[in-house]
């Protein structure tokens, strides 16, 4: 339980890094300080900084390349199956990413009005629409 989904971004900067670390990410390797990749590794919540030659290609670990958009990177990295914490919620229509372990506990004392037959925690193709460059 924990992590779903592998990804990268071809990008390296100490502000990614952070909000890794700020997810429940743990750096595997060295931090290096270089134009690199990250790359997410949800099996044992860790990210490495990577050449992008030595980053698997997407057809071999099922790992979704964000190219450059942090947003989009940082939405899947969230995905977790044991907390809704950080992650992207929709009805299709409205966009709310969650601060809560749960969600139903973060719109209910929010106040937020949301079609709760169609809301749901936003998917890795919803992600990836959504934060289209």
């Amino acid at each position: 339980m924990g992590f779903t989904t592998p990804c990268f971004i071809r990008k390296n900067t100490p502000e990614l890094r952070k909000k890794l670390k700020e997810l429940g990410y743990r750096l595997f390797g060295a931090e290096l300080n270089e134009d690199l990749c990250i790359f997410t590794e949800p099996e044992y919540s860790l990210y490495s900084v990577e050449f992008f030659s030595n980053i698997p290609h997407p057809d071999e670990t099922d790992s979704v390349d964000c190219e450059t958009n942090e947003e989009l990177f940082l939405a899947i990295a969230a995905l977790r199956d044991d907390t809704d914490k950080y992650q992207w919620f929709t009805d299709g229509n409205k966009w709310i990413k969650c601060s809560e372990i749960k969600f139903s506990t973060y719109w209910v004392y929010n106040d937020i009005d949301v079609n709760l037959d169609a809301i749901h925690k936003a998917t890795v193709n919803e992600l990836i629409e959504h934060f289209k460059v």
